[in-house]
Formats: C-alpha cells, structure tokens, sequence
C-alpha cells in the first residue's frame, strides 16, 4: 500500500512539474533599450529615449534601488506602486507615463544603463536625452554603462 501511494505522489509530483507555466519572458523593450544604450557609448552620441520607444508617452521618470513605494508615488504624483524599486542594488525602476497612466516599466539592469547617474525626473519626451559614459567592467568583462544627463 505504501508503494502504491508513493508512486501515485511521484506521478502527481511529475505531472505538476511538467504543466507548470514556463517562467515569465523578458520584456522585449529592456533588449532594445540596452542596445541603444550600448551603441550610444560606443558611437559616443546621446540615446533618445523617444526614438527607442515604440509606445507613447509624455514623462518618463529613472527610479534608483531601494525607492520605497511612497517616493516613487509622490515622483509619479498618482498611486501606483505597490513594492520597492529593487532591493537588491541591481536593477533601476523605468517608468514611462502619459498623463495618470503609467504606459510601461521596467526593471532595468544597472550594469546596461545605471540610472543613479540621472535624476528621477520628471523627463520629457524632448529632455529624455542622455549621455552614457563607462566607470569599469562588469564581472562578465562588459564595460558598466551609467547614464548622464547634458553633453557627454
């Protein structure tokens, strides 16, 4: 009997583990963002945050780690957030806005465009223009890419 229930359990157990959803996809934009970032400081021009984006917006608004959610809803002058930024000093929180929507976000790697460099914002669609420049390398031997605002 005991064999019995144990066997039902491990073909349980399995068919669980094998219809359980796959973990969530990356957002899409974050790969773009990071290629224009990327380009940005190898071509020494500026990114545009206007012309990477394909959704519209009208402010846009860099979130350092840590943020709780009370800074980042008086940023933002509306109630959205309901967790930290990151807690784990990795990743900058994206916002983009249009009006009293936030349009899109994301969790942004710092090491492919650290935002502690830049204010919170608000930006514009006109004055989300940065400059990225390079303080070292990553563990993975990729130059740590920091945005700034103003000429490079």
């Amino acid at each position: 009997m005991r064999r019995l229930l144990l066997a039902v359990a491990l073909l349980a157990l399995g068919l669980v583990a094998c219809t359980s959803p796959p973990p969530p996809q990356r957002d899409p934009f974050g790969k773009t963002l990071a290629a224009a970032v990327a380009r940005a400081f190898e071509t020494h021009t500026s990114v545009a945050l206007a012309r990477v984006t394909t959704f519209t917006w009208k402010r846009f608004y860099a979130f350092k780690p840590a943020q709780s959610p009370d800074q980042i809803n008086r940023a933002l002058g509306f109630n959205w957030a309901t967790d930290y930024s990151d807690e784990t000093d990795t990743y900058c929180l994206l916002v983009f806005v249009s009006d009293t929507t936030v349009v899109h976000s994301l969790k942004f790697p710092r090491y492919q465009g650290d935002c502690k460099t830049i204010g919170t914002g608000p930006y514009t669609t006109v004055s989300a223009v940065f400059t990225v420049t390079t303080t070292g390398k990553t563990t993975g031997g990729s130059p740590f890419l920091q945005l700034h605002t103003g000429p490079r």
